[in-house]
């Protein structure tokens, strides 16, 4: 009993791994490109996405984050007209060169009149946001949008498996979001018993083989967004040794750009985070919590890029496809783990 390889695999996360140093020749951590090219010519400056959730990502923090260089994608939770009217008012306040703002999407069929309304209204990105990606109704969903609009780009998830990235490109999906029950609010693998440890997700699937396909004369292949776990910047460039963007929504949450009222509790400051299917009653994959008040988004962000620039340069490359090539990486143990963080002192 137990004893079928096939039926028992390891996975690992972040907390599990570090990447080997490589000998570096880059000066400076300000000379790492961060640029990232998404399709139909859409240029970011930075892999960061704030996440599509309703205590992230509002009309502030998708103009903020767009003018940023990044991308952001709006929720979807609330009345469809309301949605409408967030992106335009969103977009209004969007003013930089680089940087993106999408809208989310479920697979109603009011949604498909939700898409409609928002493609009149100049949205090109959309998110098609399902807690299961690999499903026979996302799939049938995304080839009725794709037909129906063939200029936008589309973004679909969430998935944790190759065949189910694979199938949600070959439907007509541009974007991938990979990650099932690694947000730090998501239940699903406690409730559900289904997941998949996050690292090893993204392994698993940008090691896959995708045919690309031909749009605008030139081969494409999809890009992929690594979507929970990610607690740290080092988290961060973790991820991108397999993936393209990094989904954050904890990091974000708290901040003054973040929808919600700042909550005071015995002196100290917080503001309320809630998983995305927390905000529908019959789902019981999330939690409602509080976290600590950050202040400002920018400074966040600026802490991230920091460190993702310092762990190219651990890496010795200057850019992050030259991060994709040839890693190493190192299992270590809880001590090792201990050893990783601060330790030993009193703070």
């Amino acid at each position: 009993m137990f004893t079928d390889t096939k039926m028992f695999i390891k996975g690992y996360t972040f907390d599990d791994v570090l990447l080997v140093p490589k000998h570096s020749r880059v000066k400076s951590r300000s000379d790492v490109n961060l640029d990232i090219l998404l399709p139909r010519g859409i240029k970011l400056s930075m892999p960061l996405v704030s996440a599509n959730m309703k205590t992230v990502t509002g009309i502030q923090m998708a103009y903020t984050i767009a003018n940023l260089g990044g991308l952001s994608i709006l929720h979807r939770f609330d009345h469809h007209d309301v949605l409408i009217s967030n992106f335009l008012e969103a977009t209004n306040q969007h003013h930089a060169d680089t940087g993106a703002i999408g809208a989310s999407i479920g697979i109603q069929d009011d949604d498909l009149w939700l898409a409609k309304n928002l493609y009149n209204n100049c949205c090109r990105i959309f998110c098609v946001d399902v807690a299961h990606g690999d499903h026979d109704r996302v799939l049938e969903f995304i080839v009725k949008l794709k037909k129906e609009f063939n200029d936008i780009v589309l973004i679909a998830g969430n998935v944790a498996t190759l065949n189910g990235a694979e199938s949600l490109w070959y439907a007509g999906a541009d974007i991938i979001k990979v990650g099932i029950g690694s947000g730090s609010l998501c239940t699903t693998r406690i409730e559900t018993g289904n997941g998949y440890p996050q690292l090893s997700a993204l392994y698993n699937i940008y090691d896959g083989s995708f045919a690309p396909r031909e749009e605008d004369g030139v081969g494409r292949y999809p890009i992929f967004i690594s979507d929970g776990g990610i607690r740290t910047a080092g988290d961060c460039v973790k991820a991108l040794v397999f993936s393209d963007l990094v989904m954050v929504g904890n990091l974000l949450a708290g901040t003054d750009e973040a929808p919600g009222d700042i909550i005071t509790v015995s002196g100290k400051m917080f503001k309320q985070y809630a998983g995305s299917s927390t905000h529908t009653q019959r789902h019981i994959e999330g939690v409602v919590g509080l976290v600590p008040y950050k202040g400002s988004v920018k400074n966040v962000i600026v802490h991230l890029l920091e460190g993702i620039r310092s762990g190219c340069s651990y890496q010795g490359v200057s850019n992050l496809d030259d991060l994709k090539l040839n890693p190493q990486f190192v299992i270590i143990s809880n001590s090792g783990l201990t050893e990783s963080h601060p330790h030993d002192i009193s703070l």
